[in-house]
């Protein structure tokens, strides 16, 4: 009879700093309120993704990319002709990438350190080879400019509704006038909450959320001028001002650095 006494169960497998997997969702496939207790990288060849926290939404598109810290409670709404990087980090790392959601802009250097971390570009590597570009992996990120692609939603109750449908389709809202026309409070009531729990107004606010969906559309392959017009301008130069304003380049630059391919004519 065999009396040795059983092995100790093996330890945990510790997570890597950092570990990339390559995905492709479907245009449309989302998913609910969740968190993990590990943070997550993503960015994207191509296409487009909303990922909504308790206080704001924002928007990830090709040449960004998106931070979730571990805890974070957030949802995900992808758009379509996505191809998509996701790097899980541990906690320990994660806590010098920051605790709060943001999106930074993409460099070259920064997307080719996000593509060495999946596994079967890191196999080869040494551990001290893949510490060291773990390493450079950190100080890219922490140093990586922020971009200002999300929009603060409303808090109150009567305003809810009005901003959900502008994020769920804007090209379906008309004048200013008639998108708040349904809200239960006066104008200047509206324009005072919107200041006080957005930090702009309703107008800026919508002008805001148009230019998250026209991003995405961009990112999605679809032209400049059909973008334009079901956003609600009168001609391509309209949104190419506003587009320069918010961004510093004009749609054709920005769609250039990102890398977006044209939908093929049928």
């Amino acid at each position: 009879m065999d009396t040795r006494p059983d092995p100790p169960p093996a330890a945990p497998r510790r997570r890597p700093r950092y570990r990339g997997e390559a995905i492709r969702p479907a245009a449309g496939e989302r998913y609910g309120w969740h968190s993990h207790d590990f943070g997550q990288l993503v960015s994207a060849t191509s296409g487009s993704m909303y990922v909504g926290t308790r206080d704001r939404v924002l928007l990830l598109s090709a040449a960004m990319a998106i931070w979730i810290p571990p805890d974070a409670e957030h949802w995900m709404r992808y758009g379509a002709n996505n191809a998509m990087l996701y790097v899980d980090v541990n906690r320990r790392e994660a806590a010098r990438l920051g605790a709060r959601c943001r999106v930074v802009a993409m460099t070259p250097l920064l997307a080719a350190l996000l593509s060495a971390t999946l596994p079967d570009s890191a196999r080869a590597r040494s551990a001290g080879h893949e510490a060291a570009l773990h390493g450079l992996l950190r100080r890219e990120l922490v140093a990586a400019r922020e971009v200002p692609l999300s929009v603060v939603m409303p808090r109150d109750r009567r305003l809810r509704a009005p901003a959900q449908a502008a994020l769920d389709d804007p090209g379906a809202i008309g004048p200013l006038e008639a998108w708040l026309a349904g809200v239960a409070a006066s104008r200047k009531t509206v324009e005072r909450l919107f200041v006080a729990e957005t930090g702009l107004p309703p107008s800026r606010w919508l002008r805001q959320v148009r230019l998250l969906h026209a991003i995405a559309r961009l990112s999605a392959g679809e032209k400049v001028g059909s973008v334009a017009f079901d956003m609600g301008y009168g001609s391509s130069s309209a949104f190419g001002y506003m587009f320069r304003r918010a961004l510093g380049v004009s749609p054709g630059v920005f769609c250039g650095d990102a890398g977006i391919r044209r939908r093929p004519r049928r």
